[in-house]
């Protein structure tokens, strides 16, 4: 087609363009031919159309484009793998308006539903990475975000997919595990995306990483890493003197440094110095720290006119709504220069407290952390307990011989850290098994996730093939679910998919394991069962929730299953060949007419 070659290369001019006046300026240049375009290409423009936008700080205006974008892509007759990417770009135009997970993760949702639809790993992965940060609500939803990079990690892995790709998903984790305050696990995977990205030399994100890991090694109180990571960075704003804001970074870490180590002195020098340096860097929110930072530690060295005169420009330069850090700081160092003792003290008492509560939250994360962790590190925790235990009680016995109320108050502490750690080693052993089913179980269904009833099919098939026994598998697909959905809403479909599951469950015996792979698609292993049996299994199943209506939210539904059955003859090298070989038969379901059974058919062997 003539126009599909002139956008191929209008497209490889703008992936050039660095400038983004130069970005709007291509858009402004083809404008007038996209209408003679495939519509394909409309769709590719319009995304680009939107980066375009959004590079220049106008973000309604990409979110339009990227819907113009969805809407074509959409209309094709088959799906593209620039859609994906559509519907995570106005996601994130989405995020950057409202920060609402209810108004930017549905797209994120659909997002992974159309790449594993159209099974394109990498679109996939990219997917999974940007949905992984739509559940930030307390520890429960920390460890469905890292089920759900793990499984992008798994895709990444699986598919050979190129190492920034493995990188972004360790660069995710780190974040997550360092918005949760688990600052060693995030320093593990930061250092693993660092790798990644040296062996790929990428020299924007060694830096980055390089920034990310001190932070976290100086959350851990590890000063010499700590060091040699600033070293790092300085030499490579050495080297690469292009990269503008090195220095500052540079420089910032220096001063973090010195700060946490109550080197106030020094903490204002590398301040002094990052600040001299601010107008190299776009990231507003690190020189707000510096500044922040700055004024404390003039604060502590009694240095109080410095220190009123930084506090003053932080509360100019920063948008203090919008401030979380230093800001409550801040404003008992301004209390201060009015001669508000009173009201200062009050504002340092406030901080006191909250920093009880920051405790708390830390303390809250990392024994539950070391459920998830099945309890490995359940006997050494009672012994540091115990051993404990017996320090302190010989720091009561000195105590007795000075002053007995002293002795009494030592008394009560200890009782209160005996009972914590009995209680931790109580809640840690009771959480185990608990844990262990939680990280396999879906969480609306209760029945084996995908991560799991796929490891579980490796597992059989390799038994199977052993013991040269028949081994099949049924995908089974909910017909017409997302007219449900979008009629009715989610919450009538959640309840559509738990019936079924119940439904379907009824029937199975306890060496037949059925799991969900997807939004309304389910996996169901039969190991030992030939091509015959299974297709019976699966036309029963058919029956029964073809049989049986389901009420919701007092809506009477009739539901019915698509189901593609797949034995392991030919015997296939690989769990996921027989997927496929199911995923087929049931699509051909599909096309059939629905509600009914098909196997896969002799010609897709």
């Amino acid at each position: 087609m003539v126009y599909a070659a002139e956008f191929e290369t209008a497209d490889e001019e703008f992936q050039k363009l660095t400038s983004d006046q130069a970005k709007l300026a291509w858009v402004e240049k083809y404008q007038s031919q996209v209408a003679q375009w495939p519509v394909l290409d409309q769709a590719y423009f319009y995304h680009r159309k939107g980066l375009a936008l959004e590079v220049n700080d106008d973000i309604e205006g990409a979110k339009q484009q990227f819907k113009k974008s969805i809407q074509l892509f959409k209309s094709l007759d088959t799906t593209d793998p620039g859609l994906v990417k559509s519907l995570i770009d106005l996601a994130y135009m989405k995020y950057l308006q409202t920060n609402d997970t209810k108004v930017y993760c549905p797209d994120r949702q659909e997002a992974v539903e159309v790449a594993r639809k159209i099974n394109h790993p990498e679109a996939l992965s990219a997917a999974l990475i940007q949905l992984a940060f739509c559940f930030q609500n307390g520890f429960d939803e920390l460890t469905r975000s890292l089920s759900v990079l793990e499984e992008a990690a798994d895709v990444a892995k699986e598919n050979n997919l190129a190492q920034g790709n493995l990188a972004m998903i360790y660069n995710a984790t780190g974040n997550l595990y360092r918005a949760n305050q688990i600052h060693q696990q995030a320093y593990d995977y930061y250092q693993k995306a660092h790798q990644l990205w040296v062996d790929q030399d990428d020299t924007q994100d060694i830096f980055n990483m390089l920034h990310n890991m001190t932070s976290e090694a100086i959350a851990l109180g590890h000063w010499e890493l700590s060091e040699n990571h600033i070293k790092a960075m300085y030499k490579m704003a050495e080297q690469y003197p292009d990269f503008s804001d090195f220095q500052f970074f540079a420089e910032f870490n220096a001063g973090q440094l010195a700060y946490t180590q109550q080197d106030f002195k020094g903490a204002i020098r590398a301040y002094q110095a990052a600040l001299a340096l601010k107008n190299t860097t776009p990231e507003q929110y690190f020189v707000n720290i510096a500044q922040g930072r700055l004024a404390v530690a003039y604060f502590r060295l009694v240095q109080y006119d410095q220190a009123f005169q930084a506090a003053d420009q932080y509360l100019t330069e920063t948008d203090v709504n919008n401030a979380k850090d230093f800001i409550k700081e801040i404003h008992v160092i301004d209390l201060f220069s009015q001669y508000k003792y009173a009201e200062a003290l009050q504002a340092f008492w406030d901080i006191l407290d909250n920093t009880e509560d920051n405790n708390r939250h830390f303390v809250k994360n990392a024994v539950a952390l070391q459920a998830i962790r099945f309890g490995e590190n359940l006997d050494a925790l009672q012994n540091q307990a115990s051993q404990q235990q017996l320090a302190i009680k010989q720091l009561e016995l000195e105590q007795q011989q000075k002053q007995t109320q002293i002795n009494q108050l030592t008394a009560v502490v200890v009782g209160l850290i005996a009972l914590v750690a009995v209680i931790t080693a109580w809640f840690l052993y009771r959480s185990k098994k608990h844990h262990q089913i939680r990280a396999r179980r879906d969480y609306l269904t209760h029945i084996a996730n995908r991560r799991h009833i796929i490891k579980v099919g490796r597992r059989l098939l390799a038994q199977c093939q052993r013991k040269q026994q028949d081994f099949s598998v049924i995908i089974i697909d909910i017909d017409d679910f997302k007219p449900i959905n979008d009629e009715y809403g989610h919450a009538v479909g959640d309840v559509v998919i738990k019936q079924v599951v119940n439904t379907m469950q009824s029937g199975l015996s306890d060496n037949q394991f059925l799991g969900r792979i997807g939004g309304e698609e389910f996996l169901l292993l039969l190991p030992g069962v030939n091509k015959g049996r299974a297709f019976a299994v699966a036309e029963q199943i058919r029956q029964q929730v073809a049989g049986k209506a389901i009420v919701a939210d007092g809506i009477r539904l009739a539901i019915t299953v698509s189901l593609g059955v797949a034995v392991n003859q030919p015997p296939v090298t690989h769990f996921e060949e027989l997927l496929k070989r199911a995923d087929d038969a049931m699509y051909q379901a599909k096309k059939a007419g629905k509600n009914q059974v098909q196997p896969v058919s002799s010609t897709a062997l």
